[in-house]
């Protein structure tokens, strides 16, 4: 599995976010790919992510997609959305 995480540098939410990933996706075991909205746009156009940031997918081992999360989220949203994940 691979999370996929797309963010840009003037994103408020997506700076928020940082901390808040930390503190509960980087303690799992899986990869994370991180994406700029800026400029990675070829890497991440097959995702369709739209134009609300932060954007975090999890890929499954194939490259299909389990589940997506959009925006800025708590922790305890974070922890919900990790359930079965870890």
């Amino acid at each position: 599995m691979k999370f996929v995480r797309i963010t840009a540098i003037w994103c408020t939410s997506c700076l928020l976010m940082k901390k808040r990933w930390k503190n509960t996706m980087e303690r799992t075991s899986i990869e994370i790919e991180d994406l700029d909205f800026d400029f990675d746009e070829p890497s991440y156009a097959k995702y369709q992510i739209g134009s609300i940031l932060p954007v975090v997918i999890l890929l499954d081992h194939s490259g299909k997609e389990i589940k997506r999360m959009i925006g800025e989220k708590s922790i305890k949203d974070l922890e919900t959305w990790l359930e079965g994940v870890r």
